[in-house]
This record gives C-alpha cells, sequence and structure tokens, in this order.
C-alpha cells in the first residue's frame, strides 16, 4: 500500500497529475465510425520518460484498433497490470512501484488534488482508471540526470519481455522569452510567444517544448521538435506556438496565440535523436489528417514493443502576457 501522505514528493504528484488529467480527456473522447476492418495484432504499447531532477513514469498499454466506440472501461481493462518493470543508469538499478487511480483511498486522492491546488477533473467517468509505474518515494533511488544513460526493461505476467535505452543530453536552455502582439486588427487581444537560443556549435542537437497557460497541463505544440540541422551554432529566435492538447479542435485563426493577462510558462527540454524521431514521426502521422491516406513509418525505441522510452533536460522559463 503507498501512504500518500508520507511519500509523495510534490513534484512526482504534479507529473502524475498530468498523466492523469490526459487520461481523463482521453477517456472522456468516445468516436463512432463504421468500417469492416479487421483488428490489429496485438502489440504492447509503452510510454516512459524520465526528466531531469525527476524519476521515470512509465505506461503499458494494449494498442487499440483505430475504429470503434472506446469506453473509460476499455481503457482501464487495456493497461498491463503486475509487469516489471526496471531502469538502470548503469550504476544504480531499482524496479518501479505500480499505482492506479484506483487502488488509492479518498483520502490518497484528496491529497493528489491539494499537492496539485485541486486541479483534479470535476467529474471522473465511470469505470474509469489509470496505472503508471513510477518511484514513489521522497528519496528515489534513480531521478534524471544530463549526460547519463538510462535502460528500461519490462517483463509483463505472461513473460513478454521488453527494452529500451535513452539518454538525457546536456542542458542547452533558451535564452529568453518575450511576447509581442498579434497584428491582425479583428484580434487584438491575441499574443505570440517568442524564444531565442543559443544552439552549440556541434551538429546534433534537438529540442522538445510544452507551454502552459495559468494553471492548465503542458500541452506541447502541434509540432514540438526541433533539430539544429539549419541553425547549428547559431543564436536564433523564433515563434513558440501554444500547446495543445492532441484531440482538440483547432482554430487556426487563433491557434497559436495566447491571451492578455495570460501567464506562460514554456518547458523546453533537449533530447535525443531516438525521441526526437519518434516525436517527429509521431506528430507528422497525427497532423498529416485521413488515416486512410498514406502511412508513416512512426520510429519508436521499443524493442519487443511499440512506443517511446524518453530522457529529458529540462528547463523552464516564465512570462507574464501584460495588455499594452
Amino acid at each position: 500500500m503507498i501512504i500518500l501522505n508520507q511519500i509523495s514528493p510534490m513534484k512526482t504528484v504534479k507529473n502524475i497529475l498530468a498523466l492523469l488529467v490526459t487520461a481523463f480527456i482521453l477517456t472522456n473522447c468516445e468516436k463512432e465510425v463504421t468500417v469492416d476492418l479487421p483488428d490489429p495484432v496485438e502489440k504492447i504499447v509503452v510510454e516512459g520518460s524520465i526528466e531531469s531532477g525527476s524519476p521515470p513514469f512509465v505506461t503499458i498499454n494494449k494498442n487499440f484498433p483505430y475504429f470503434g466506440t472506446f469506453t473509460p472501461a476499455d481503457f482501464a481493462g487495456n493497461y498491463v497490470r503486475n509487469a516489471i518493470v526496471v531502469v538502470s543508469d548503469g550504476s544504480t538499478e531499482a524496479q518501479l512501484d505500480e499505482i492506479c487511480w484506483s487502488e488509492l483511498t479518498d483520502e490518497q486522492k484528496e491529497l493528489i488534488a491539494q499537492f496539485a491546488g485541486g486541479a483534479l477533473p470535476d467529474s471522473i467517468p465511470e469505470g474509469f482508471d489509470f496505472c503508471v509505474y513510477t518511484f514513489f518515494s521522497l528519496n528515489p533511488p534513480i531521478v534524471g540526470q544530463p549526460g547519463k544513460t538510462y535502460t528500461l526493461q519490462i517483463t509483463t505476467q505472461e513473460g513478454k519481455e521488453l527494452s529500451a535505452v535513452t539518454t538525457i543530453p546536456q542542458p542547452v536552455p533558451l535564452d529568453s522569452i518575450w511576447y509581442e502582439q498579434n497584428t491582425d486588427p479583428d484580434y487584438p487581444n491575441l499574443y505570440r510567444i517568442y524564444a531565442r537560443i543559443t544552439d552549440p556549435d556541434t551538429l546534433g542537437n534537438y529540442y522538445r517544448y510544452y507551454t502552459q497557460r495559468q494553471t492548465e497541463p503542458m500541452y506541447p505544440g502541434f509540432r514540438s521538435v526541433y533539430d539544429d540541422l539549419l541553425i547549428n551554432g547559431l543564436n536564433v529566435y523564433f515563434p513558440l506556438d501554444r500547446g495543445i492538447f492532441k484531440g482538440a479542435d483547432i482554430d487556426f485563426q487563433t491557434y497559436g496565440y495566447f491571451e492578455a493577462n495570460d501567464t506562460v510558462t514554456v518547458k523546453w527540454s533537449t533530447i535525443d535523436h531516438d525521441t526526437y524521431n519518434f516525436w517527429r514521426t509521431l506528430e507528422f502521422s497525427t497532423n498529416s489528417g485521413s488515416p486512410l491516406g498514406g502511412s508513416t513509418q512512426i520510429n519508436h525505441n521499443i524493442n519487443g514493443g511499440i512506443g517511446v522510452w524518453a530522457g529529458y533536460c529540462v528547463s523552464t522559463l516564465q512570462t507574464t502576457v501584460i495588455k499594452p
């Protein structure tokens, strides 16, 4: 049993909450399309990450067919439970704890809400559950550090083995962020965020960003990853679109902008090539429209399954958009 009021560091709780909010949204998005296609071959899907200064977080699911109607109970039943999940940094090896929303007490759920500033959704769908593997401790045996390589090993109850390796690169933080007012007279209260960076003079740096408006969750941009092929060694500035939940409807007249009096936080991460390649190909596939169009090969780094095990060297900057 996990006792939250004894072993719940705020950063860990907030990271779990961000995953919970995403899970709540996903399980409320039901789609029904009638297409007579065979079910896909069952695969294990892994989404794992380790950020600088934080313990690892890993979710494990089985894949879904693209077409059909999915309920919260369907998503809950698709988690891979009771797996042995081990992370190593080359000198320390430790097994992650499995934490499921349905197994927390009401008191523990309230504590999560308090740590997160009361940001839990107002209602929870019937049948909802969410499971994550992490270290739920004040002193986790492994936390992300720049320059280190992390190995992930998973063994399911059925004996299926999966593995992956990622590296947390050295930091390349943004130099600054600022805002500029939209020049379209029809939208005078919209503002664009800009960032400046000095890219190192060695080719092969990769980046991913998220933005947060007020106390909303952190969301990645529509195109959230970049390489330095064209900016190697340069000091450059560029716009950062406001991040969005990938299932949201997009108003292209206002997409990417913030509003007057918004407090904007930018999370900027350096990532390795495999992490960049996964998100680049996944976002291209997601943003290209119809699933019946030309297929895109998504480059993953999970041996024995699909998905990503990603390391992030994280820095954050914040600004408040004040109407002139």
